[in-house]
């Protein structure tokens, strides 16, 4: 039996359309669990986000100024901005948290320079405000 142009055509075309969707999908699945992966580095940061204020404006505008790494620097009025639209005792512990990566010294500081200091007693790590 033979097979007709148009029946042949069809079926190329449908198992195409079929590889085409297979691939979308696998796309998307792909995309979904970057997605996620990533979501999970800032879980602390998420979940800090809806007790202590302004949390993502001070991780945009501060996060330089109080990295390890690199020297103390003034921060910037930004950084200033978003610290006095935030809970800053609440945002403590989730740099005591992280102080591989954040020097309590530099939060501190920074704290400080923008007229924002730690209520006496305070801890932040191994700091307590005097």
């Amino acid at each position: 039996m033979k097979s007709s142009i148009p029946s042949t055509v069809m079926m190329v075309s449908w198992k195409m359309e079929k590889r085409v969707f297979a691939d979308a999908r696998m796309m998307l699945m792909m995309c979904g669990i970057g997605v996620m992966v990533m979501a999970m580095g800032k879980l602390p940061l998420i979940s800090a986000q809806w007790e202590c204020g302004n949390v993502w404006g001070v991780y945009m505008q501060c996060d330089r100024y109080v990295r390890r790494e690199g020297p103390t620097v003034q921060p910037s009025p930004g950084c200033c901005n978003a610290l006095e639209s935030s809970n800053v005792t609440c945002l403590c512990p989730y740099f005591a948290q992280h102080e591989d990566t954040y020097s309590i010294d530099k939060v501190i500081y920074v704290l400080n320079y923008c007229g924002t200091p730690l209520a006496s007693g305070t801890k932040c790590g191994n700091y307590t405000a005097p």
